[in-house]
């Protein structure tokens, strides 16, 4: 006989009595908006969220219930290995621990990368930043936790693993980045709920929304720091934001295959209207951060993306005479990807063609080595392994293997190796992509060129966009920038730039005045970087002949 439990997840979180890793009872007083996201059996899911809302927590207990009830094999996926076992240990096994049930039905196999439930499922747990970990295991169901922080084409290569399956599930949830990307992917090929609620005082049903220059969608007053009608300005209370109803904004469909729920935070009824105008306030809270975190929408600011004017606005017509130390930055892999200039500048960029039987690629680098005979490389070290070291020890004291990783004993941006460790340059890849897009911004890297020639290099820098993490423990944010397509070129420039900071130090400088260069940026809080133009040594030419006005 089947009982309630086997057919409602509200009836066997009743029953089993089913608690959080605090050991706190599933309650819906204050979380009543995800009651509906619970019970939602849709093979598509999606949830476009801020921080903290208990999807994480719904996630792990929604798996493990219909793993146990239809025999499923789960693929839950976080951004990092490292994630992935602070994830478990910190959750996954605490609300196992504190559920006597959960316990049962994994009672045969209990690590931090699988876990058995029942005889015949299985849960998975992987990182992101791997294929290996996408080809490894087949899967019925995949859950992308905070997708948006991931490694987007592992993402997709996660997808194959349910080809063999009768079920051929997604869920994804995450807080948003930049439009078009992340979740806002699977959002847009949703129904897009949105929670509605009804004013007591003129019966306008409507969702909260923050506009901080239509008043007529904006649910916060400012002078009395609560939560409002967006019709008639009355006060909200916390009980008329927790009795809502999910409302879709549009029809499901073939192209709208997704059950879709916008949880922002001021839909939960335990954040307050002060507390969301101080997070606003707050001047170590980008505008990004907040869209992305409180609010749970993507957000393309200027900040967080790269536009055509930024690149392309750094094009000149000027020529570059090639001459001083010249720097190739190469970004290796399947294809391999090359910027070449000086400290003018970059004055050409490229692709080897590919390898075959008939032809080495590394032959076209070695060519550009021996064109510029006083040349030095900056290659990507991790790309390809074999050719990029083959071609150091060719080329002794003109080749260098570029490492992308922090170095938190000093901070610096970029750290060249010494002694045992000659060969190598350190580079932190986030901070120096953002250097980077600083110098392209303010029109100090030059392009030399049409601009239709520079097209394509373009589009590398638009394939990236920068998310902004909290580190809950540190109590700071951090930034890094991630891609949604082919950035080769990206890094390339950056590793150029690299080259250029140690072997074209004799440029033209700012106002003429010979200062040293600093080893290092002020890094503000939204990622940008802040130095004092009086006291930057300038490597992109002379200012005087105003290239890029032209």
């Amino acid at each position: 006989m089947t009982t309630l439990s086997e057919i409602s997840i509200h009836a066997w979180l009743h029953e089993n009595q089913i608690k959080n890793e605090k050991g706190d009872l599933i309650e819906f007083t204050n979380h009543m908006f995800l009651f509906d996201i619970y019970a939602d059996e849709s093979d598509f899911l999606v949830v476009i969220k801020g921080a903290q809302v208990g999807l994480s927590t719904l996630e792990v207990i929604k798996n493990f219930y219909d793993a146990y009830k239809n025999t499923m094999d789960i693929i839950y996926t976080l951004p990092t290995g490292n994630d992935i076992t602070v994830f478990v240990g910190g959750k996954v096994n605490r609300i196992i621990a504190n559920n006597p049930i959960l316990l049962e039905y994994t009672k045969d196999k209990d690590s931090v990368e699988q876990k058995t439930v029942g005889e015949k499922s299985m849960i998975y747990f992987r990182g992101s930043w791997s294929k290996k970990a996408a080809i490894m295991v087949t899967a019925d169901r995949l859950v992308h936790d905070e997708k948006d922080s991931s490694k987007q084409d592992v993402i997709a290569e996660f997808q194959a693993r349910l080809q063999h399956s009768k079920y051929k599930q997604i869920h994804v949830f995450s807080h948003p980045s930049v439009p078009g990307h992340g979740v806002d992917v699977e959002w847009q090929k949703s129904d897009q709920k949105h929670w509605f609620i009804t004013c007591p005082h003129c019966d306008f049903y409507h969702y909260m929304d923050w506009n901080l220059v239509d008043d007529t969608k904006m649910s916060v007053d400012f002078e009395t720091k609560k939560y409002i009608c967006k019709k008639c300005k009355g006060e909200l209370s916390d009980n008329d934001r927790r009795n809502g109803a999910w409302v879709a904004k549009y029809k499901k469909t073939d192209e709208r295959k997704y059950s879709g729920y916008w949880v922002p935070l001021l839909i939960a009824p335990y954040v307050t209207a002060r507390e969301l105008i101080d997070k606003w306030n707050d001047d170590t809270n980008t505008e990004d951060f907040f869209y992305n975190k409180v609010l749970g929408l993507p957000f393309a600011g200027s900040g967080n993306v790269v536009d055509e004017e930024t690149i392309l606005g750094n094009v000149t017509s000027m020529d570059n005479d090639q001459s001083g130390p010249i720097v190739i930055g190469v970004d290796t892999g399947i294809d391999i990807r090359y910027v070449i200039g000086n400290a003018k500048g970059i004055f050409t960029f490229g692709q080897c063609e590919k390898a075959s039987a008939e032809h080495d690629p590394y032959d076209e680098l070695r060519g550009f080595l021996a064109e510029w005979k006083d040349s030095i490389m900056v290659i990507d070290q991790g790309g390809d392994i074999i050719g990029a070291r083959k071609l150091r020890e060719e080329f002794p004291g003109r080749v260098f293997l570029c490492h992308y990783r922090n170095d938190r004993k000093t901070m610096k941006l970029i750290t060249w190796g010494k002694n045992e460790e000659s060969g190598n340059v350190v580079v932190d890849r986030n901070r120096c992509i953002q250097l980077v897009i600083d110098e392209f911004k303010s029109k100090r890297l030059a392009l030399f060129g049409s601009k239709a020639e520079w097209f394509p290099y373009w589009l590398h820098w638009k394939n990236i966009y920068k998310v902004t993490e909290e580190n809950p423990q540190l109590l700071t944010k951090t930034f890094k920038w991630l891609r949604k397509g082919r950035d080769d070129w990206v890094h390339a420039t950056v590793y150029w730039r690299a080259g250029i900071s140690k072997f074209a130090e004799k440029g033209h400088v700012v106002h003429n005045k010979h200062k040293q260069k600093p080893d290092s940026y002020e890094v503000n809080p939204d990622g940008s970087m802040s130095f004092n133009p009086e006291e930057h040594f300038d490597f992109y030419g002379k200012q005087d002949d105003d290239w890029r006005n032209i």
